[in-house]
Formats: structure tokens, sequence, C-alpha cells
């Protein structure tokens, strides 16, 4: 048994140095690939931002009014008009700042020889040598409107300094192809690194990203290395070479749109050498478990492997799908109790799956509406924000209140839906409606919402209570023609009333509308399954979906309705507080009659 045991420690070991070699020359194949396709990955994301960046400023120089303003001037404009005009393109261009944080300043020139400086950090353009930005200019000429790229190096400044800024230059043409000035971008680097930081496997990275006429954009290295020559490596390759002494991984990959080529190298050498701890581990542990092994299947081997074998077979079963699978008890120790345990996860695992498998084509489905829902949002929430601007130049600031309610309305239905929010933003949310519907019903609305300020910061699905408010305007206020009276109520029941352990959060909301028969509310509240549910049902029944998925039992909707006395739907939610405090005024939602 000692002989046996010595030949399976050195067979286990001869074994164990050749599975390394193998894993190691499967590990580097496995490595390159991987790291290659993070490497295609990482450049198409930054591909993708600087594409935005094109339509940045592409909505700049197609705008036609940055294209009047700039055309109207004269050659030679005063400091003051000059100001002026910058601080009136300064405006126009806000949303561009939003929609393009990586953008410092910008700097136009017109064919009159006017310069404009745009931006928070626009006075950076001041600190350049001007031979500099000179040169930049004269490399627009006879470009198509595309960027041209420059690294800031020393010589860019009047004094020498460290900068974090990329230049960028492109020609300024209107829709009809007609140049009329020059664009100078300051980028951050922010722009490049929030996605090359990706590739930082360890210490031994070196990533450099150069443009499309193969000079140096940005880079960085943690050790002292300059980028080989791009000649030297094939586009799309990988390629593993031996570097005094330590084996370096190198990637090229080239972006489609903006024509980036980006070379990384990575070191092999430190990921190898967790492989060797790998080994060595391996060798003790075999060694170990061969002597372990040994004594413990002289002894107990007749009482271990039959209830085993038959635990395996069960395991392979469920590996194979068969969740109904259990195994037979025939002992009471430790192997009955994993039997036992062994069942009761087989069971559980099948009404997992269940339930999950219901719940994932759910939330596909309803993921895809989403998306489908968001790109008119989007657009229409630009619209507004314009609309809001032009009641506002107008001095129609009523107008210009409704615009801005409705566009905070669809900003935060943008939000993901699945996100908790506190029953302030909820109660913010409702504001806005009820503003809209104020305006359209003048004094024949009342509104009063009485919701204590310590129930504002309770934890609330979003999106719970606007579909109900609707409902009212939508169906009991429909025929009414004056005296429409719409209550939200909240307050906090405690748990002893209710014989629960925990506290519930109770919010009504009671109209005096045209009401409802019992035949009506119960078809409101019968589960409906998903793949019935149409738009028309996005009311109640979605709230009523919703509280049931993420909350359950005991939680939901109570309707008490009658016919020509008006409705009050109650909500029944989890009384749960979210950390630190609601901004705003809460005390204001205390008590307030619209």
């Amino acid at each position: 048994m000692l002989f046996l045991s010595a030949a399976t420690v050195l067979i286990s070991g001869m074994t164990g140095l050749i599975t390394y070699r193998i894993h190691i020359a499967l590990f580097n194949e496995e490595v390159s690939r991987q790291y290659s396709l993070t490497a295609e990955q990482v450049l198409a994301r930054l591909d993708s931002r600087v594409n935005d960046m094109y339509k940045v400023t592409d909505y700049i120089t197609l705008n036609p009014s940055v294209k009047n303003a700039i055309k109207a001037q004269a050659a030679g404009i005063s400091s003051y008009d000059q100001m002026k005009l910058e601080d009136e393109l300064d405006d126009q261009l806000y949303q561009v700042r939003l929609d393009a944080p990586e953008i410092m300043g910008l700097r136009i020139y017109d064919l009159k020889g006017n310069i404009f400086n745009l931006g928070a950090f626009a006075g950076s353009f001041q600190q350049m040598n001007p031979s500099y930005l000179a040169e930049m200019v004269h490399k627009l000429e006879g470009t198509g409107g595309e960027y041209v790229w420059n690294r800031l190096g020393p010589d860019a400044f009047l004094q020498e300094e460290q900068s974090n800024w990329i230049l960028a230059g492109r020609l300024m043409r209107s829709v009809d192809l007609e140049t009329y000035g020059v664009m100078l971008i300051l980028f951050n680097t922010s722009l490049f690194e929030s996605y090359l930081k990706d590739l930082r496997l360890n210490e031994e990275v070196a990533v450099d990203l150069f443009d499309a006429e193969g000079q140096l954009l940005y880079a960085f290295h943690h050790q002292d290395a300059d980028p080989p020559p791009l000649t030297q490596l094939n586009l799309g390759s990988t390629e593993i070479r031996d570097e005094q002494g330590s084996t370096h991984l190198y990637t090229k990959q080239t972006s489609d749109k903006a024509g980036f080529t980006l070379v990384s190298k990575v070191s092999l050498a430190q990921i190898q050498n967790k492989g060797k701890l790998i080994l060595q581990v391996a060798v003790f542990s075999a060694a170990a478990s061969v002597l372990c092994s040994w004594f413990i299947i002289t002894i107990i081997s007749g009482r271990l492997l039959r209830p085993l074998a038959s635990l395996v077979n069960a395991m392979k079963r469920v590996r194979d799908g068969q969740f109904d699978t259990r195994v037979r008890i025939e002992t009471r120790d430790e192997l009955g109790f994993i039997g036992e345990r062994f069942n009761t996860m087989a069971s559980r695992i099948d009404k997992l799956i269940h339930e999950v498998y219901e719940r994932e084509l759910s939330e596909k489905e309803a993921e895809l509406k989403a998306i489908q829902a968001q790109l008119n949002p989007h657009f229409l929430y630009n619209t507004l924000s314009m609309f809001f601007w032009k009641f506002y130049m107008l001095g129609d600031e009523k107008s210009a209140r409704l615009v801005t309610a409705l566009s905070e309305m669809l900003q935060y239905t943008l939000e993901p839906v699945q996100r908790l929010t506190t029953l302030q933003d909820e109660m913010t949310q409702i504001d806005h409606y009820l503003q809209i519907q104020q305006a359209r019903y003048q004094e024949a609305l009342s509104v009063e919402i009485s919701i204590p300020a310590e129930l504002l910061r309770c934890q609330v699905i979003r999106l719970l209570l606007q579909p109900i408010v609707e409902n009212v305007f939508v169906h009991a206020f429909s025929d009414k023609r004056d005296n429409r009276r719409l209550q939200i109520r909240g307050l906090q029941q405690l748990g002893h009333e209710t014989e629960m352990e925990t506290d519930m959060l109770i919010i009504e909301i009671v109209d005096n509308g045209c009401g409802m028969d019992a035949t009506v509310i119960e078809r409101i509240m019968k589960p409906v399954p998903h793949a019935e549910e149409e738009r028309q049902h996005i009311g109640i029944r979605s709230v009523l979906r919703r509280i049931e998925l993420i909350h359950g039992e005991p939680y939901g909707i109570q309707i008490e309705s009658a016919v020509g006395e008006g409705t009050l739907v109650r909500l029944r939610l989890p009384y749960q507080i979210g950390a630190g405090s609601v901004p705003g005024n809460s005390d204001d939602r205390e008590e307030q009659v619209l």
C-alpha cells in the first residue's frame, strides 16, 4: 500500500507538471484572445464616444443662429462686441456643455480675422503659443470638415507646463457646404482615459493611442517605455514577445469611424506567477489527498461508497435538468443529513427555475418596451427645453412653467423604473402633473394633499402614483364639468394595529368622480396573464402587478367605490425609510391645497 501510494504521488506529480505546461500554453492563447477582444471592445466604445463629439460639434457648425451671428460681425470688432457675442453663443451652447463635459473650451476663427473663445476653460487658449495655434489652423486648410487631432506638447504653451488636454480642429461648414470659420476644441484627456483604463490588467501595462496619420495622441505607461513602430505589428492580431527576460503581449486595433489605432502591451509574467503558485498548491494538495484517501478508503469505504454513489447519481440527474430527482434516505448520520439537504435544494431549485423563468420573460419584454418608449421621450424632452427658452424669451412665464413641469415629468420617467425612489420625489412628479391639470381646469379643480413630513423619506416604487392620479382625470372626471375634487392622503399604520411585524405605509387617493360598480372593480383587480396585458391596462393593473412582483403579500391595492359617489384607491406599501434626508423643504408637503 505504501509503494502504491508513493507511485501515485510520483505519477500525480508528473501529471501535474505536464498539465501545468499545457495550462501555460493554453493560458497564453486564451489571455491573448480575451485581451485582444477587450481592447477591441474598449476601442469601439471610445470610437462611439468620439463620434458623439462629432455630432456635438456638428450641432454647433450647422446651427443657423451660430452661422448668422459669426458672419454678421465686421472685421476688427471691439472687445465689447466680442464679449457680447461670446456670451450669446455660450447661452445657445449650454446644452452642448451638458452633453459633452469632455469639451473644456472652444475657439472660433471667422473669415474676417475675429477670434471668439467659448466655454468655462476657453481662457486656456491665451496660455498657448499663437504660432502653434496658427499652425493648427493651417493644417485644417483643404479638409472637408473632419477632425484633425493634435497632442499638446511643451512647444504648445508660452510657458512650460503639463496639461491634460488634447487639441482638435475642424472647419465650420453650413448645411449648404459653405465654410464660414474654423473651430479649435480643447478636450480633456478623460475622453480617452475613461475607456482605456479598462486595459490595466497589472502594473506593467503600456497603452498608446494614435490618430489616423499615425501621430501619438495619448499614452499611459507604468514604466519607461517607447511605443513600437506601427509597422512592426499586424493589424487586428496579437503577438507575444520576449523582452529582457520577460514575456509581453502586444495588440493592435484600429477604430472604424475615427480611424484611431490602439497599441497595448501587457506583461504575461505577472499573470503566470499566479499559475506557479497554483502548481505548488496542487502538488502539496495531491500528496495530502493521497495519504488521507488511503486511510479513509481503508477504514470506512464500505460505509461511504454506496450512499455517496446514490447521491452522485442524483446530482448528475439534476445536472442534466431532472430537478424532480430525490435521493432515498437510509441513515441518520451526516450522509443522511446531506441527502435531506439535497432533496430540499432540488425542490427549491425546481420552484425557483419556474419563478425566475417567468420573471425573466416579463423583465425582457418590459425592457424592450422601455427602450422603445424612451426614444420619443428623449426627443420630446429636448424639444420642450427649446420651447421653455422660447416662452421665457417672450416673457410668457406661465407657459414656461407649464413646459418646465412637463419637461421634468418626462425626465423623471426616463429614470430606470426598477430603481426605488422616495415618496418626496414621487409627490414632486404628481405636483408637476397637477400643475398641468390645474392650468386646464382652473377653478373647476380642487386638489388637497395631506402627507406628514416624516413619510416623505419612505422608499417607494418609481412611477407608482401617477398612473392612478391620471386615471382620475381620464375616467372619474371625464363627465364632470365643475366641482372636481381630488384628495391625496398618507399615513403610517403601525404593525401591532394589523398584527404584522413591521409598519405599513398607507396612501389614499380619493375623488368625487363618476365611481364604478363592483363588477368593474373585480375586473380591474383580477390577475391577467402577462402575455394578455395591453397598453390600456398600464394604470391600476400595472401598479398592482409591480407591487406584487417587488413586495408580494400582504401589500397591494384596495378599491372602494360606488356609482356616482366617487372612488377611493388605497395603496398598502412597506414602511421603509431611506438613508439621509430628503432634499428640499419637506414641510411644504404636509398640508397643501391647489
